[in-house]
């Protein structure tokens, strides 16, 4: 299984509209962050974490060739307003795979899972794909499934690969942040684990991915920037929950245009004696670093 990062940046994405800030006129291809998402394959699937409004601009980017479901955090417009867009994908979930003659309208279409809030915006923000029409393609075909009926025991399954759906917080707003891995006995398992939008982490959720990540090999987890932030972890925050979690790999994602990709690094390095689980992890051959658009993470 690999995870590649289509977008590390904030709500308004760097580089931000009418700013002239370095960071916004680098030139540094780590420094330009679309809206925060996510490609996991395997041998035989392929997902996408959140659809943003970039996320046309991601698949073509990054030459998505085909889409086995959708894992939403929350439907705030920088990971839900590009929806639309899976239409493509959609269209080959569409059809009943067990009766090749049957017609397009047949199948139930793509799978896209997420909590009941979050689902209940989809609905109000999509209308149109849910309403019966006579006539025109021109939408896609979701088939959405509430997270609420899934867990450790009963992953979310996309062919090859497990998503455990887990409780973060955004302020006062219940997301969810997801635990990967391809299906293999726990003793085997090599996990990535990805939590975006959160100011808080709930101690259940450190027990969820301690319990069934095997060898967490990723953390992807929301570093806003240095200053403290009401619904999103400032740098520090993010690298105490890692420091919990304790990950081979810690990347730091949602990034503003506040630091530039080099300066963050930087600061990580001025503030690792902080967190001595990750030092230790960092001395051993491990990283902590900020994520960049293009960043592939593999589990080997």
């Amino acid at each position: 299984m690999k995870m590649m990062i289509l977008g590390s940046g904030t709500s308004h994405g760097v580089p931000v509209i009418a700013c002239d800030c370095k960071v916004c006129t680098s030139v540094d291809s780590r420094d330009k962050r679309m809206r925060a998402s996510a490609l996991v394959q395997s041998a035989d699937a392929s997902i996408v974490i959140d659809t943003g409004p970039e996320f046309r601009m991601q698949a073509l980017r990054f030459k998505i060739k085909s889409l086995d479901s959708v894992l939403v955090t929350h439907s705030h417009a920088d990971h839900l307003n590009g929806l639309d867009d899976v239409r493509i994908f959609s269209h080959t979930k569409s059809v009943d795979p067990s009766n090749p003659d049957a017609k397009e309208t047949e199948g139930k279409g793509l799978p896209v899972y997420a909590n009941a809030w979050t689902i209940r915006d989809t609905k109000n923000r999509f209308d149109y794909i849910f309403m019966p029409v006579k006539e025109g393609g021109g939408k896609p075909k979701i088939l959405l499934e509430d997270t609420a009926s899934f867990s450790a025991e009963n992953p979310i399954r996309t062919k090859s690969i497990c998503a455990i759906p887990v409780p973060i917080m955004h302020g006062h707003l219940e997301c969810n942040g997801y635990l990967l891995y391809e299906d293999a006995p726990l003793q085997k398992r090599k996990s990535i684990a990805y939590l975006t939008d959160c100011s808080y982490i709930p101690e259940e959720t450190f027990g969820i991915i301690a319990k069934n990540a095997g060898t967490l090999e990723h953390l992807v987890i929301d570093g806003l920037r240095e200053k403290p932030h009401s619904t999103h972890f400032s740098f520090e925050q993010a690298l105490e929950a890692a420091n919990i979690l304790a990950p081979r790999h810690t990347w730091l994602t949602h990034i503003t245009h506040n630091k530039s990709h080099t300066e963050i690094q930087q600061y990580i390095c001025s503030v690792l004696k902080k967190f001595p689980a990750l030092a230790a992890i960092v001395k051993s051959g491990g990283s902590v670093e900020p994520a960049y658009d293009g960043l592939e993470l593999s589990c080997p």
